[in-house]
């Protein structure tokens, strides 16, 4: 029999070296989100710890221990509501569990070694507790050793919360009938998302006014030492104290706690026997017992009518957007202020439509990968099914959006009526168009030939909140701007949709997927990325108010944002190759054609326009330049000529492309007000001479050229 200490260590080990192979293979997903994870983790010490510092300043003692405990316990409770709500643990399929059927491991043993395993691996599942508590120890200035108690602080807890979660899973399986089980799990899911809408709605008030909140504790500061958050944060309180007896003392208390809790789940686990462990999650133990009559079932109603069967999935498709908008509104940002302005109204409305489209229509993928080759057998195109698709769930989405914009529309104050519909159409418009842009990162992004890696990944769901994010930048624009950011977005639905057809044709095609290539949808996921990141930093050098060191810092930061999208973008051209050297015509080519352009500019400007610039601008402006180049003519360019060449020829391709990206990096000129003839004669130039040397370089040199003309001159480009 094996002990739960002998399964905690080879867990323990089989995870660790798991993740090490991650890292060292080809993939990068492991490494991507160790990044992320420690990247986050900084964020925490130093959001946390700059808001305590103010909680400190503010009030005693006390009070700055009930704020400490506060945030602490609504981590903790988040953490335990979102593993108990999580059946994986339980569920038969997967590789780990199936292993473990065929072994000699009690129920018992198993949760008990899974929760040892899980406070030494998954710092994770603490939801980032001990960056709290370090930031604390760091505003208390407690010397290094309250480190390591703070981070033994967090393992305890993640043994403690993991423990009772699995016990919570093991017991609904032994005790929830079987017809009665799905239910459970949906109100433990819902349990899930109110603990995280609480946690969000908290955290975001000790960012926003940590002083208030700190005041408003000193009733609570009586009674929260004695919950669960007082007995996390009661070492390091002590410790700033001046206590470090009592702070050892407190940790002991809170350590037989855990251990407590550990029996309590090692109790339950028993009890529940074989009956909370070999039915868990299986298909056959959650069935109904007679099927309802499907219907007609179409290419568009299916996914409807598996959410509408599944309660699960259709608490998180309504009830879960609902919950998070709703604490935004009620908690974090105010009602008044979220309805205070047209702008406001509209972000909120499509925020929430946005959350419907993550849960909905992304992860169409996921629920029929078992039975997506039905679609590729059928006699209709690929692209007319998920059109179908995209259709229905644009029709409930956008639906969605325009009824909570007119409702909300009548509570804010009055607003002409032609902003009014205006607005009302970008909304509507934007959330059924986020249905189609779902749908098609989801194909897009698939991978149904390996059965163990998810359909949709973390990728692919940051990768779309990411771009249907930034649409919010197009509700709050002017008419100008409006117009700009629905021209990249439209691009960018385009191609999203292309390359998902396509990719969905192969997805059964280990090798076709893993074969590299340059994607539309890269160039324009990297032009859109370059266009609204470039308008929020031009908008925070307006903001600076003509502050040199303001300006200064955001220009760093502007020109930081394009060299990191160019190396991007050179990762990309060199995965894709068919690197082209152009020749000693083609470099005079497209050095005579922008110094050609350059010159003609220096002849139409006016005299007021010109003016001596200083070295550093010259080197700003040149490095500038060539990011810019490597994105909308490196990336997005050649991903058009290579996606026209086939269909139209390669002459014709090449003047596609050239128009669309010249469009592209128009638009882009025009999210950040810049827009001029002079701007516009270097995007032209820049894409004639790619389009008739057929590389890169050309272009490149016909930017430079047409930059050191017109600096020279005193005309800034």
């Amino acid at each position: 029999m094996i002990g739960p200490t002998r399964l905690a260590g080879l867990l323990v080990r089989a995870r660790l070296r798991s993740f090490r192979n991650g890292l060292r293979g080809r993939a990068r997903g492991p490494v991507l989100v160790a990044t992320a994870a420690l990247l986050i983790a900084l964020a925490y010490v130093g959001l946390f710890a700059q808001s305590f510092a103010v909680v400190v300043a503010t009030v005693g003692p006390r009070e700055q221990v009930a704020a400490l405990s506060l945030v602490a316990g609504l981590l903790a409770l988040a953490s335990w509501a979102a593993k108990a709500a999580s059946n994986e643990a339980l569920r038969a399929g997967s590789p780990e569990n199936e292993f473990l059927l065929t072994r000699p491991v009690t129920l018992a043993g198993l949760v008990a070694g899974r929760g040892i395993a899980d406070a030494v691996t998954d710092p994770m599942g603490a939801l980032f507790l001990f960056p709290v508590l370090f930031a604390a120890s760091l505003v208390w200035r407690l010397p290094a050793a309250a480190w390591a108690l703070a981070a033994a602080i967090s393992a305890v807890v993640q043994l403690g919360t993991s423990v009772t979660a699995y016990a919570a899973q093991v017991a609904i399986v032994r005790l929830v009938p079987a017809p009665r089980r799905r239910a459970a799990w949906v109100s433990m899911r819902l349990l899930s998302a109110l603990a995280l809408a609480g946690l969000w709605a908290i955290g975001t008030s000790v960012l926003r006014a940590p002083a208030e909140l700190a005041v408003r504790l000193a009733g609570p500061a009586r009674w929260l030492p004695f919950t669960p958050g007082g007995l996390i944060a009661a070492p390091l309180g002590a410790w700033a104290a001046g206590e470090p007896a009592r702070a050892a003392g407190a940790f002991g208390w809170l350590a037989f706690a855990s251990l407590a809790a550990m029996a309590a789940a090692v109790a339950v686990a028993r009890g529940s026997g074989l009956g909370g462990w070999e039915e868990a999650g299986a298909s056959w133990a959650e069935a109904a017992a007679v099927p309802a009559r499907a219907g007609s079932i179409t290419a568009g109603n299916k996914d409807l009518r598996l959410i509408v069967r599944d309660r699960t999935q259709l608490l998180v498709l309504i009830a879960m957007p609902g919950i998070f908008v709703g604490v935004q509104i009620f908690g974090a940002a105010g009602w008044t202020w979220s309805t205070s302005t047209l702008a406001r109204v509209s972000c909120l409305s499509y925020s929430l439509a946005l959350y419907m489209a993550t849960m909905g229509p992304l992860t169409h993928m996921q629920a029929e990968r078992r039975a997506f080759w039905i679609l590729r057998t059928v006699p209709v195109a690929l692209g007319r099914l998920l059109a179908a698709k995209a259709r229905a769930w644009a029709v409930i989405v956008g639906a969605v959006a325009a009824v909570t914009f007119t409702a909300l529309a009548f509570l804010m104050p009055p607003t002409p009526w032609p902003s009014l519909v205006g607005a009302g159409l970008l909304v509507t418009g934007g959330a059924a168009a986020m249905s189609f842009l779902a749908v098609a990162m989801a194909s897009g992004g698939a991978d149904l030939s390996d059965d163990q890696s998810p359909a949709v990944g973390p990728a692919t769901i940051y990768a779309f909140l990411l771009v249907g994010g930034l649409y919010n930048l197009v509700l709050t624009g002017d008419g100008p701007t409006r117009a700009a950011g629905l021209v990249l977005y439209l691009f960018t639905l385009a191609a999203y949709w292309r390359d998902g057809v396509a990719r969905a044709e192969i997805c059964f095609d280990a090798e076709a997927v893993r074969m590299p290539r340059l994607r539309l949808a890269d160039g324009a996921t990297l032009a859109l990325v370059l266009a609204l990141a470039s308008r929020g930093v031009a908008r925070g050098a307006t903001a600076a108010r003509g502050d040199p060191r303001a300006v200064a810092v955001v220009g760093a930061l502007g020109l930081a944002l394009r060299v990191a999208l160019a190396l991007v973008g050179v990762r990309l051209l060199r995965r894709a190759g068919g690197r082209r050297a152009l020749s000693l015509a083609g470099w005079g080519a497209a050095l005579a054609l922008g110094a050609g352009a350059g010159a003609l500019v220096v002849f139409l400007a006016p005299a007021s326009a010109t003016r001596t610039w200083p070295p550093p601008v010259w080197l700003a402006a040149g490095l500038a330049a060539v990011c810019e180049e490597i994105v909308w003519r490196g990336v997005l360019q050649s991903a058009v000529e290579r996606a026209m060449a086939g269909r139209l020829g390669p002459a014709r391709g090449r003047a596609v492309a050239c128009l669309a990206s010249t469009a592209v990096g128009t638009a882009t000129l025009a999210l950040l007000g810049g827009l001029s003839g002079v701007a516009l004669a270097a995007q032209v130039v820049a894409a004639a001479a790619r389009g008739l040397t057929g590389g890169l370089s050309g272009a490149l040199t016909a930017r430079l050229a047409m930059l050191v003309t017109t600096l020279t001159w005193g005309v800034f480009p």
